[in-house]
């Protein structure tokens, strides 16, 4: 084209201005290059040669066995599958090194994603079983005086949902403990050492962990996580939707019965799909 790309009067070199639109609209031709190849692969077999899921742990633990062993029989050949804090997993996404992610983190101020709904869960209250449960927003509030609450690190998607609402709803707790783990957290409540917040799905992927802890309704209505499988818009046909049914249909043979027998209250507010 006969444009100077690359100024060379100083150091270090860089791009012209002409060099940047380039090297924008490159970027832009080379990421489709990229949709196109995995697009054709798609659809020239039954089987997708190689497949990487970024997972959220409680997810990873609970579904992710069945899931793993379901798509490996029908839908990939190789399969990698990430757990992690949903932070790193859009990360991955967004750097194109994991094909999906099923996260906490709908990515809503990222554009070009579709996302599908998995699973919505209410929060609740784990308790040791020495403590009774707290039905009004003021047994809360006399809960986080009296007790420690056990945190999830705030660096988690679901740490970070659980300390805003906290803060809107005006309860003040010490900062003393703070985990990463689901099942370092539900250890912590079993051997008496405080209180959490977190999900069904949490307290299912504690298993064993979970003895001499109980759940208990959360005493303010309408405190939920959501699930999304996310990917980027187009590239992948109709597999995402394929994976959220798989996963959908795990949860509700697997995962809902389970919650059910250990907290019956929670029938009606698990919603799956």
């Amino acid at each position: 084209m006969g444009a100077v790309l690359v100024d060379r009067s100083q150091r270090p070199v860089s791009l012209t201005a002409t060099g940047r639109v380039l090297q924008r609209h490159a970027q832009a031709i080379v990421s489709d290059a990229e949709a196109l190849e995995i697009a054709v692969r798609h659809a020239g077999s039954s089987k997708v040669q190689e497949l990487s899921i970024g997972v959220v742990d409680s997810f990873a633990s609970t579904v992710g066995p069945s899931l793993i062993k379901s798509l490996l029989k029908t839908t990939a050949t190789h399969l990698s599958f990430r757990s992690g804090l949903a932070h790193d997993q859009a990360e991955g996404l967004l750097s194109r090194n994991l094909d999906f992610i099923i996260t906490s983190d709908p990515l809503d101020d990222v554009d070009g994603l579709e996302r599908h709904a998995i699973l919505s869960e209410p929060f609740v209250l784990l308790l040791p079983d020495k403590l009774g449960p707290a039905s009004e927003l003021q047994d809360l509030k006399r809960l986080a005086a009296a007790h420690s609450l056990i945190r999830f690190s705030a660096r988690s998607q679901i740490g970070a949902q659980i300390e805003r609402h906290l803060r809107r709803l005006g309860i003040k707790a010490a900062r003393l403990l703070e985990v990463d783990a689901t099942d370092t957290l539900v250890a912590m409540i079993s051997a008496g050492l405080g209180w959490a917040i977190a999900t069904p799905l949490c307290l299912l992927q504690a298993g064993a962990r979970a003895k001499g802890v109980k759940a208990s309704p959360f005493p303010v209505a309408g405190f939920s996580r959501q699930l999304h499988l996310i990917a980027r818009a187009g590239e992948y046909g109709d597999l995402p939707q394929r994976i959220v049914d798989l996963s959908c249909e795990i949860v509700r043979r697997e995962c809902v019965p389970e919650i059910r027998h250990f907290a019956p209250w929670l029938k009606n507010q698990i919603v799956v799909g």
